[in-house]
């Protein structure tokens, strides 16, 4: 999108198969969520796209890791003997790479999902996640105020990492602040930081010590230190391109050096959806 023109006729005129990823992290659903996720660390990546026998069939996000790890039923299992069948989203929604990036934004909202592969021909040809609609959402010459939300809660260092789990499925969030004890921002927690705690955690941690250990995880542990953030009058363009800069899922916005509001990914799909 280097030297588009700005405004919401630019944003309309973007083309999924112009912006999605070509290479993209790909599993079978029989290997193991070891496998898995070494291939989202090598991608950078927070999902994977699933096949069976060359046929697309799902796809697993550390959101999904999240959900099922830490509960009683994964308790005693370790991720080299987890598989990706058990922990992916089945038949997944696709999309054509001659749709536009509003479409696509539109699906995202409506199925409450971060991510598309795109089909062309029966054949999976890319990927079109959030961070590609954020990119698109730089062009709006927007300010940060138009996509700001309230933080529906903001975390403590001292807060338990299933307390942030918790947080996280009960508002369906991307992103936590993590203030102290003054009202300070001094981190956040995403999905991200909650799934690999937990997978560390599986792969260090004795059986027999899972159910007590778990529960003493705290945020202070996991927390990214000096997120995204900007003033509500900024542009909104700067805000995003310092979540891309920390590949951050958002950031906060400030008033007098106190939060304000957040941003998430979510809310930038959401401003190109509304262009539809």
């Amino acid at each position: 999108m280097k030297g588009a023109l700005a405004g919401p006729e630019a944003v309309a005129g973007i083309r999924v198969g112009d912006v999605m990823a070509r290479e993209y992290p790909a599993v079978d659903k029989d290997e193991t969520l070891e496998h898995a996720v070494r291939v989202m660390r090598k991608h950078d990546s927070d999902r994977v796209v699933v096949f069976e026998e060359g046929r697309l069939v799902g796809i697993m996000t550390k959101k999904d890791i999240m959900m099922k790890l830490a509960t009683l039923r994964t308790r005693n299992l370790v991720p080299g003997r987890m598989h990706v069948s058990s922990f992916m989203s089945p038949s997944p929604e696709t999309i054509a790479p001659a749709a536009s990036i509003v479409e696509a934004a539109h699906i995202m909202v409506e199925k409450n999902i971060g991510s598309l592969p795109v089909v062309d021909g029966g054949e999976v040809i890319g990927l079109v996640t959030r961070w590609e609609v954020a990119g698109a959402a730089k062009l709006l010459e927007a300010r940060v105020a138009e996509a700001m939300i309230n933080a529906p809660q903001a975390l403590k260092p001292t807060n338990k990492l299933l307390h942030a789990r918790q947080l996280i499925l009960k508002y369906d969030l991307l992103f936590l602040p993590v203030v102290d004890e003054g009202g300070r921002v001094v981190g956040y927690v995403t999905v991200d930081e909650v799934a690999d705690a937990f997978l560390a955690f599986h792969e260090i941690v004795p059986e027999k010590f899972r159910k007590e250990k778990i529960e003493q995880l705290v945020v202070d542990e996991v927390m990214r230190l000096r997120p995204p953030s900007a003033s509500a009058d900024d542009p909104l363009k700067t805000l995003v391109e310092r979540m891309e800069a920390k590949r951050a899922k958002g950031g906060v916005v400030l008033h007098e050096g106190r939060l304000a509001g957040i941003v998430t990914l979510n809310e930038l799909v959401k401003l190109v959806a509304a262009l539809g």
